[in-house]
């Protein structure tokens, strides 16, 4: 099984990639930011369709962690800056599951309030 996890640079996205690869999953981390890890990793810029595109049109899990992080205060502009981010990378993972000729057999999105 292959799972793609967008935002997975963040702490959860770690956790998750960790757990799933130590398991055999095919794991691919799409993130700002690419680490060397023992999974494989494709860099986005969370805004625009690139070569992550590729990833999910193999993927049969696609878990959305994407956004700002929520490790801020709390305050008007960053609750604003979160919400608008999460709207943002679901809408163009949406699209590209959509534009897909096999979309995933799941896709999840977690927020946080």
């Amino acid at each position: 099984m292959r799972i793609v996890i967008t935002g997975g640079s963040g702490q959860l996205g770690q956790i998750l990639a960790r757990h799933f690869h130590a398991r055999g999953f095919d794991t691919v981390t799409v993130a700002r930011h690419v680490r060397p890890a023992a999974w494989s990793s494709v860099e986005w810029d969370g805004m625009h369709p690139g070569q992550w595109v590729d990833e999910i049109g193999r993927a049969d899990v696609v878990i959305n962690l994407a956004g700002r992080s929520v490790n801020c205060r709390y305050n008007g502009h960053n609750r604003l800056e979160i919400m608008q981010s999460r709207i943002l990378t679901t809408k163009l993972v949406g699209d590209a599951i959509g534009a897909s000729a096999r979309p995933p057999r799941l896709w999840m999105c977690l927020r946080r309030p």
